[in-house]
């Protein structure tokens, strides 16, 4: 969905109304503002900006609808990606995977066994889901360490970084 930024100006009260929290006052034009995935560049079958530019290779771009795409799996058949807030009921088209929380460390350096990134926190962002994707994360790392194959684990590390930008249900080149 995009800003009206005829009726969404000065006062700020898009801002403040996103569910989200990512609408932001453009001070510069004096308007309210969020990102737009880059959907002229979508239009064309190139990656968003932040796909393209990300090091860490941890955005996919692509078709919920495409079954041989990594959205599909990720969405619908590991179901380990999943939307901010699904408590607004409000269909989201971007999904994430959860963080896996690293152990806190004491003041010697040694794992304490508490993760750094609470439960309760990530309950609050992703609702009862998050455990469920969380433990299939999980289970699919287990398979990997004992050299076993993981399709999920393929696409989270991103091997071929062009397979992550399927906009057209085949990989297109990265410029």
């Amino acid at each position: 969905m995009l800003v009206d930024q005829d009726k969404c100006h000065g006062y700020r009260f898009c801002v403040e109304a996103c569910p989200y929290k990512k609408v932001y006052y453009d001070y510069q034009r004096q308007v309210a503002a969020k990102c737009i995935f880059c959907m002229p560049r979508i239009e064309e079958g190139v990656a968003p900006a932040c796909a393209r530019q990300c090091p860490g290779r941890l955005r996919f771009v692509g078709f919920r609808d495409d079954r041989e795409g990594p959205i599909w799996k990720l969405v619908e058949k590991y179901k380990v990606a999943i939307p901010l807030h699904p408590e607004y009921g409000l269909g989201p088209n971007v999904f994430y995977v959860p963080p896996m929380s690293p152990e806190k460390l004491d003041n010697q350096g040694n794992p304490t066994g508490e993760p750094r990134i609470p439960l309760a926190y990530l309950e609050s962002l992703f609702g009862s889901d998050v455990n469920r994707a969380l433990a299939v994360v999980e289970a699919e790392r287990e398979k990997r360490k004992r050299g076993e194959a993981s399709e999920l684990m393929d696409i989270l590390i991103a091997y071929n970084w062009n397979d992550n930008f399927k906009l057209d249900g085949k990989a297109r080149e990265v410029i």
